[in-house]
């Protein structure tokens, strides 16, 4: 059981459910978790009666104690951390049951976590559990309450987030399916060719970062050279390491970074860029940036082999944990661990996310991420 492979989501702007409609939620967790959720508890976290943040962590290999007890005391420290949260409604999320049974699946789990989050003076709004085509409604007074789960494609929570652009993958992408460049060989030849040079690596990416994703991949598919340097940078830890800063933070600031480690070694110089990595500090990183580095990186991993292909996979989980979806985050990681299992940045995220460490942003609601389903 592995409570820390979640995610927290922060809600869109556009408030788009009903918080008291199985329905309406049932079809808007996919879309806030951008997969279909299975074997988990996804709780969405209401404060002054909106939804603020949607978390999905595993459930617990058992119902019995000390699993249960485990599990409700990593769920509780997660919410802990999360100010102002006043209701929770929970979907929980079940395998199907062949025999048609009429028990409530899971519903000590569900009563133990109401009695917990009524120490922390948080309310159980609502609690359903979905069970193949099947939702129970957990805390009736007559007895289990299950119904057939309504077709959700035309729910109207459902049809505006796809009509937005949503859609919600099967499960959390691995990094594959990307398609291969046509001209991969002639990039991947410059990137053996060409010499390392942090400067000129920093200076292409940040104008990269700079104008529209589409416009970015469109002039390095049609410029190798372009692309030999973004990809070839990736060798280089420094550059690899900087890219999520010099993304959220801006050119002058990474350069600041960069001075403070090649000129004078001052000390702290490199204290902003751990902080920001580690998701610490009062700032948010500036997100249309962050979203544009995504779409390249994602791009790239289709021209890009060995390590720089890893250090890709790693940006993009970094991203996703950055955003609040630390289980997207873990899958990407786990891949980049199966093709190298030497890739000390993958491992270490790797240890970072199962420690179930969160953004500070990703639980303020000012600086957090939010999906684009306006």
């Amino acid at each position: 059981m592995l409570v820390h492979r979640g995610c927290m989501t922060t809600t869109p702007e556009r408030q788009p459910i009903s918080l008291s409609s199985y329905k309406d939620i049932l079809a808007y967790v996919p879309h806030a978790l951008g997969f279909h959720p299975r074997n988990s508890a996804v709780l969405l976290l209401i404060d002054d009666d909106r939804l603020e943040a949607t978390l999905r962590v595993d459930l617990p290999p058992t119902e019995h104690a000390p699993d249960l007890e485990i599990w409700i005391g990593q769920v509780c420290r997660l919410l802990h951390r999360i100010p102002n949260i006043d209701d929770i409604a929970v979907v929980i999320y079940v395998a199907g049951n062949a025999g048609g049974s009429q028990v409530v699946p899971l519903s000590s789990l569900v009563a133990k976590l109401e009695t917990a989050l009524t120490h922390q003076s948080i309310r159980l709004r609502h609690a359903w559990c979905r069970q193949d085509s099947r939702i129970w409604t957990y805390g009736t007074e007559d007895g289990p309450d299950v119904q057939d789960v309504p077709a959700l494609d035309t729910n109207e929570t459902n049809l505006s987030m796809v009509l937005a652009g949503s859609a919600p993958l099967d499960q959390p992408w691995d990094g594959s399916g990307v398609p291969e460049w046509s001209n991969a060989d002639d990039v991947l030849q410059l990137v053996g060719n060409q010499d390392a040079n942090i400067m000129v690596s920093l200076d292409a990416w940040h104008e990269s970062l700079s104008q529209p994703a589409a416009i970015s991949t469109a002039e390095l598919h049609s410029d190798p050279q372009r692309a030999a340097i973004h990809v070839g940078s990736l060798q280089t830890k420094l550059v690899r390491d900087l890219l999520p800063f010099l993304a959220g933070e801006g050119l002058e600031s990474a350069l600041d970074i960069i001075f403070g480690i090649s000129v004078d070694e001052r000390e702290g110089a490199v204290a902003p860029l751990a902080d920001y990595l580690l998701g610490r500090g009062w700032y948010a990183p500036d997100w249309e940036r962050v979203d544009r580095l995504w779409e390249l990186s994602r791009d790239l991993l289709g021209v890009a082999q060995d390590e720089p292909r890893q250090a890709l996979l790693c940006i993009l989980a970094w991203i996703e944990w950055a955003r609040g979806r630390g289980s997207m985050a873990l899958v990407l990681l786990e891949q980049a661990v199966l093709e190298n299992e030497k890739y000390e940045l993958a491992m270490l995220l790797q240890k970072l996310m199962e420690h179930g460490v969160m953004p500070s942003w990703a639980t303020d609601q000012l600086r957090a991420w939010r999906a684009n389903f306006s």
